[in-house]
């Protein structure tokens, strides 16, 4: 597997580069904050997995970080290896979907234990090929971006493009409000009415998608 490490502490960063590649992996980068790694996937998004920690510098926080990844890049598996063990940063992290949540110091059973897993769940699991994807009456191309209406190509803001990305690569599947907001504005804090607008402002332009709001789930795209 090709993977990257997200890791402020370069005592903890060199531990988990050696016994990734003495367990037959590669180790595509190390990183200590948010932006460089978010450059690095946009030149080259071929990661299988991202090893995680919670507190990094950069604009965004490993929770923050993998929520994104975990929307932009669904076939980048994740895993945390932090410090913190409180019930609430778990129940946070949950929202990532990460593989595996590993508490510091970690040994190198730990760091075995799930590459394993890890590896176990990209052979069995299947992540959509196709570039189109079917929502409702429109059909969204992920490649470029665009989304078209028998075959002609709606004109979308920056703002709606993004939303609209988010949530076709997750079709059938819940986008937290959060996960939306961190996405769309950057990571910024009170966006929710901003959000609710966004909706809105979709809502009107495309009248045949079937676009879903749960209060406390998400929002969601169905066919």
């Amino acid at each position: 597997m090709k993977i990257a490490i997200v890791e402020d502490e370069g005592i903890t960063a060199l531990f988990l580069k050696e016994t990734v590649e003495d367990f037959g992996h590669s180790v595509i980068g190390m990183f200590d904050e948010s932006n460089t790694l978010l450059d690095c996937l946009n030149s080259d998004d071929d990661i299988d997995l991202v090893l995680m920690d919670i507190k990094i510098n950069g604009k965004l926080d490993g929770l923050q970080l993998a929520k994104k990844l975990c929307i932009e890049y669904p076939s980048i598996s994740i895993v945390f290896i932090t410090s913190f063990k409180d019930s609430d940063t778990i129940k946070d992290a949950k929202d990532a979907s990460p593989l595996g949540y590993l508490i510091k110091p970690v040994m190198e059973s730990d760091v075995e234990a799930v590459l394993m897993v890890v590896e176990s769940f990209n052979k069995n699991h299947n992540f959509e090929d196709s570039n189109l994807v079917n929502v409702g009456k429109y059909v969204y191309d992920k490649t470029n971006k665009t989304l078209l209406l028998n075959g002609e190509m709606i004109q979308l803001s920056q703002k709606e493009t993004i939303c609209i990305d988010i949530l076709a690569k997750n079709k059938n599947s819940y986008v937290s409000h959060e996960q939306l907001i961190i996405n769309i504005w950057d990571g910024e804090n009170n966006r929710e009415v901003s959000l609710r607008e966004l909706m809105y402002r979709l809502r009107k332009k495309l009248p045949y998608l079937n676009l879903k709001n749960v209060p406390k789930m998400g929002y969601f795209l169905s066919e």
